[in-house]
């Protein structure tokens, strides 16, 4: 009786285990995967956005990332099925990642919690401030292995606070969280890093969250910063929402590739190759409004008055047909040139001569030559030592413009300063 009451035990275990084991089988089903960066549209290398066409909007970036135990829940979103909002997060992070450009641009990981089997600091910076690498930033990533603890927001905005306050330049913060109770007054640390740095500093919130009232706390985070804005995990799942997001959060348009932000650009269109100043226009070494690459005469004086070419000319001085000397009304225009030459005493200058083309070049060269000795004549005059100026008459062989008409012709009769050593 007993043999047969432990045998009977014995095959009911046997049916109990086989049918949770049929039930455990039956319960595997296969969870649905968030999209990978692999399936991101076609980029210029195996990782990171061309930069064709845009330059870096900012000089850093801070990535705040909620690693307290309200993460570890699932999100029920339509793309990730049952993950944690932690592995959510961090999915986003490294596809974020993926998709930046190279840039020449400092980065840093800062999150908040700690491990839930493991008590750490409750907000540290995990990678940089740094030069920003890709292998670096994901390799920080994965070394926050699990959500736990409280919420201290706060603490973690006040330290990237810190961070900014070391590095210089323009700085995008990006805070992904599910914005459920998070503690230490993070909206006070908004403002106090507004009132900071908030010349040179923008937030972004990205939420991975369930309850509406998370969601309005970060948008609330955004809007109390006035620069930045909110977006979901909905909004950046797709290829061309992360796309979208690290264009607009890290990158500027540059239509004309000159390194200067379109919104900044003073001088649109400029050719390539050209060397631009901070606003976008050529460098114009010597001063004188005609950029370096359309300067036929670099290294005029200061004030030295100069025509298109960068030249510096007799300007307004005109001479008359078959006619040398120098009308009193263009008596100061000639004072400027004095003025130059008082205020660099050790500058010598070269007056050339010119004509337009009508009579024979050996008239033309002596008229030329005469309308130089003409101006000299006049500065030394009014003070000019002589032996700062010399001359030579070029007669018609230099035009600077057509012969054929009254305008051009009466351009070409003009007299040219060019400093010498």
């Amino acid at each position: 009786m007993y043999m047969k009451r432990k045998q009977l035990t014995f095959i009911c275990l046997t049916v109990l285990i086989s049918l949770l084991t049929g039930c455990l089988q039956l319960r595997k089903i296969e969870m649905p995967q968030f999209k990978k960066v692999e399936t991101l549209p076609p980029l210029s290398s195996a990782q990171g956005l061309q930069m064709e066409g845009y330059v870096p909007k900012i000089d850093n970036f801070i990535i705040i990332l909620d690693s307290s135990s309200s993460m570890g829940a699932n999100y029920r979103g339509d793309f990730v099925g049952s993950y944690s909002k932690f592995i959510v997060a961090k999915d986003v992070i490294n596809r974020m990642n993926k998709t930046m450009p190279d840039m020449d641009i400092v980065g840093a990981l800062q999150r908040f919690g700690y491990g839930f089997m493991e008590k750490g600091e409750p907000t540290e910076a995990v990678y940089g401030p740094a030069v920003y690498s890709r292998s670096e930033l994901d390799q920080a990533l994965n070394s926050i292995k699990t959500p736990g603890g409280h919420s201290p927001a706060g603490l973690a905005i006040g330290a990237t606070s810190n961070i900014v306050g070391a590095i210089e330049g323009d700085t995008a913060v990006i805070v992904i969280s599910d914005g459920e109770k998070l503690i230490d007054d993070p909206l006070m640390k908004v403002k106090i890093l507004k009132d900071r740095y908030g010349e040179r500093t923008c937030l972004y919130t990205i939420w991975v969250g369930n309850k509406a009232e998370g969601k309005e706390f970060m948008e609330g985070l955004t809007s109390e910063m006035g620069c930045g804005f909110s977006s979901t995990v909905d909004d950046i799942v797709t290829d061309e929402g992360m796309v979208d997001f690290v264009r607009k959060v890290f990158l500027a348009r540059d239509s004309d590739g000159d390194g200067i932000p379109d919104d900044a650009d003073a001088c649109p269109g400029t050719p390539p190759g050209i060397q631009v100043d901070a606003s976008g226009c050529a460098i114009d070494s010597d001063g004188d409004g005609v950029g370096d690459d359309l300067d036929a005469c670099p290294n005029t004086p200061q004030g030295a008055m100069v025509d298109n070419r960068g030249c510096w000319v007799v300007k307004g001085v005109k001479f008359d047909y078959k006619k040398w000397d120098v009308k009193p009304q263009f008596n100061s225009n000639l004072n400027n040139i004095i003025n130059i030459l008082k205020r660099n005493p050790g500058l010598k200058i070269r007056i050339e001569g010119h004509t337009d083309n009508i009579g024979s070049k050996k008239y033309n060269l002596e008229l030329s030559g005469k309308r130089a000795t003409a101006i000299k004549a006049y500065l030394v005059k009014n003070g000019v030592d002589q032996s700062r100026l010399t001359t030579i008459g070029y007669g018609l062989s230099k035009p600077i413009a057509t012969n054929d008409t009254k305008k051009g012709r009466a351009l070409n009769r003009r007299a040219e300063l060019i400093p010498i050593k």
